[in-house]
């Protein structure tokens, strides 16, 4: 089955949308958890400040989510 994930991310110019299509036998959050282990970094806090915590790009955009279509 194919699934179209929308992964949600903060900038600082506002929110970014990545789509992802793939062909896979996982189910939705398999697709995007597998994404967020390859392409982000989870940090308890940034510069810091404990309130910042949670997944990051190299880019510095923060994982807001994901919703599957």
């Amino acid at each position: 089955m194919k699934y179209i994930v929308v992964i949600l991310l903060l900038s600082t110019n506002g929110i970014d949308i990545e789509e992802i299509g793939l062909k896979h036998h996982n189910n939705c959050d398999g697709i995007a958890n597998a994404w967020v282990d390859v392409n982000m970094k989870y940090y308890s806090e940034r510069d810091g400040n404990p309130k910042l915590q949670g997944y990051y790009t190299k880019e510095g955009k923060l994982l807001l989510g994901w919703k599957c279509i």
